[in-house]
């Protein structure tokens, strides 16, 4: 399906025109969220290495509107997270064709100015059912990619430090997908009945 997606999504010309394509396939390819990649930096990214920190985060401040916090959600979200290798490609292109603006930010708006987590998110809405996923959330890529890393093996433990959670069972709770393990018990058992 994410193939799918990702292919569907750098196709739609609302998207570029939002220039939110590249910020949809990052979304996807790591699982981070909507207000991390929002305020991610070019200081942030190490395109050499293959590697982006995640150290803020764009929310709305009462009285003020948008701001980038120093910071991700939880203090667990601050982390270096490897990129896939295809992800690293788009961004070396993004890096390439698109100017750096004053907050030196990788996913500003079509302006230059901080994007709103808010607006992303409707956007993607509006655009999903239009692509054909009308239940793909801007959230479910973290469930997506949650469950990826688990069928690749990776410990609950490794998986919510990629995530930025500070508690493995609330991604195995939560995000990772229920029907893994079920799978997995059917060949012990195979392997000790059979």
């Amino acid at each position: 399906m994410l193939p799918k997606l990702i292919s569907a999504v750098k196709l739609d010309e609302r998207l570029e025109e939002l220039d939110q394509a590249d910020l949809i396939i990052f979304l996807a390819n790591t699982g981070c969220r909507v207000g991390e990649v929002c305020g991610l930096r070019w200081d942030a990214l190490d395109l050499a290495k293959g590697t982006a920190s995640i150290r803020a985060n764009v929310v709305r401040a009462t009285g003020v509107g948008l701001i980038i916090q120093d910071h991700p959600k939880t203090k667990a979200g601050v982390r270096t997270i490897a990129l896939p290798s295809p992800l690293l490609a788009v961004l070396r292109l993004r890096d390439k064709r698109s100017p750096h603006t004053d907050h030196d930010l990788v996913f500003p708006t079509v302006l230059g100015h901080v994007r709103d987590p808010r607006n992303t998110a409707r956007d993607w809405r509006e655009a999903r059912g239009r692509l054909g996923f009308p239940d793909v959330t801007t959230h479910s890529f973290r469930k997506t990619v949650a469950t990826a890393l688990d069928q690749a093996g990776l410990t609950a433990r490794e998986i919510a430090e990629y995530l930025g959670h500070e508690n493995p069972s609330l991604t195995q709770d939560v995000y990772m997908s229920k029907n893994t393990g079920g799978k997995r018990a059917a060949v012990a058992l195979a392997a000790i009945t059979g």
